[in-house]
């Protein structure tokens, strides 16, 4: 399997099947767009073909609640395991453990978001520098493992605005490093309609697009085609 379906099938069309393996797929937006909802169906899609599941939840949004939900058996829940990183610390060393854990079985790591701990423990220059020091060493540790293993990688992050031309941009958080190391990259927002959220492609097998977009509606059961 190339791809990790996310279980809407505009999403999968947009995206050529899924996410793909082997790389740093990476998906950002505003708050309520759909990030955690998504990572969370595309980790119930990949366990429940037999892949083990990593789900590093950095954000405290993974709950069981959430999980039943979802369309999920007793044993494709216990294929997917949670991490929840109590800083961004904690957070590197979880993923740094990472590859001895990892087998001949394919695997999904999420991690929710990569940058909700690392915006949260920003302070003095000092550490915004040792911090960023530190967030391009876990990408690119994550890039290297996800080549060298049957491994797909699905991170989240969070957005700041900063003045544009004539309009405040809405970017990534660390947003250089994260658009240097991600292969495939998209972006979430609401639409005029509350239920429903577009999916924009921004980045493709490691090339810049501009246009490509899905529609997808939240549900109580996940998210599905709109």
């Amino acid at each position: 399997m190339d791809r990790l379906s996310t279980g809407c099938n505009s999403v999968d069309k947009l995206l050529k099947g899924g996410f793909p393996m082997r790389q740093i797929n990476f998906v950002y937006g505003e708050a309520s767009t759909g990030k955690t909802v998504l990572s969370m169906q595309c980790a119930v899609k990949s366990a429940g073909q037999n892949f083990k599941v990593f789900y590093v939840d950095s954000d405290g949004s993974f709950s069981p609640h959430r999980l039943k939900n979802l369309p999920v058996s007793r044993e494709v829940a216990q294929r997917i395991v949670v991490f929840r990183p109590e800083d961004f610390q904690d957070q590197i060393r979880i993923t740094e453990t990472l590859e001895n854990l990892l087998t001949k079985t394919p695997a999904l790591l999420v991690i929710d978001s990569v940058t909700g701990l690392y915006r949260a423990g920003l302070g003095k220059p000092k550490e915004v520098f040792a911090y960023n020091r530190e967030l391009n060493r876990e990408l690119a540790y994550l890039a290297d493992i996800a080549r060298r293993h049957k491994l797909g990688t699905l991170l989240t992050g969070e957005v700041h605005s900063q003045p544009g031309f004539g309009e405040w941009a809405v970017e990534p958080v660390a947003t250089r490093t994260l658009r240097h190391w991600s292969q495939l990259m998209v972006r979430l927002r609401p639409t005029a309609r509350r239920e429903v959220r577009e999916c924009v492609l921004e980045k493709m097998d490691g090339r810049e697009v501009s246009g490509p977009r899905a529609f997808f509606r939240i549900s109580e059961t996940g998210i599905e085609n709109a």
